[in-house]
């Protein structure tokens, strides 16, 4: 069984995410880790070099060997995952979607807080601000979003532990279902 973590930058799922995975005993895979892996350079200076073609090209066939392997595990998507429709229109039973939110504020904060944040998240329009730029995206998403997740959290105010007893949660309730 795996838990798919969907949502906008800094909602929490790779930090969640990883602390969920070692609760549980399980593998964690983050798909921008892999793609920076495979690419051998940040997500920003792929997209810079090579353009957003490339990296979401390269986002869709890992997310797609993700998703059909048959490992258990808690796996964190880029913000942009949810544009591979065909893919996540064709999970396996066995793998289970959760979208993390929060508010454009807070995913502003979350965003200007983190150090690592202009190598791993480069402008993804042209928009005058940060601010500007999240509220356009996450107009856009939102519906890719709902549509493809099963379960929600929502990560306002939330500490990261919280979140991941939240996440926890989930995983259990898909597991007793799998076992009835």
């Amino acid at each position: 069984m795996k838990l798919l973590l969907i949502g906008y930058r800094a909602t929490g799922k790779s930090s969640a995410g990883r602390m969920l995975a070692q609760r549980l005993g399980l593998k964690f895979v983050d798909t921008d880790d892999l793609i920076e892996e495979r690419a051998g350079k940040c997500v920003s200076d792929l997209v810079q070099e090579a353009g957003w073609p490339a990296f979401r090209a390269m986002e869709k066939e890992i997310l797609r060997e993700v998703t059909q392997s048959g490992d258990s595990a808690i796996v964190a998507c880029g913000g942009g995952a949810v544009l591979h429709e065909d893919v996540l229109a064709d999970l396996p039973s066995d793998v289970h979607v959760v979208w993390l939110t929060a508010s454009v504020d807070t995913i502003v904060r979350r965003m200007e807080g983190d150090s690592r944040s202009d190598s791993l998240r480069p402008s993804l329009t042209s928009a005058s601000s940060l601010r500007q730029e999240v509220k356009d995206v996450l107009a856009e998403r939102e519906p890719l979003y709902r549509k493809f997740s099963q379960f929600t959290v929502d990560t306002e105010g939330l500490k990261s532990a919280e979140t991941v007893d939240a996440l926890a949660g989930i995983w259990e309730q898909m597991n007793s279902a799998r076992e009835s």
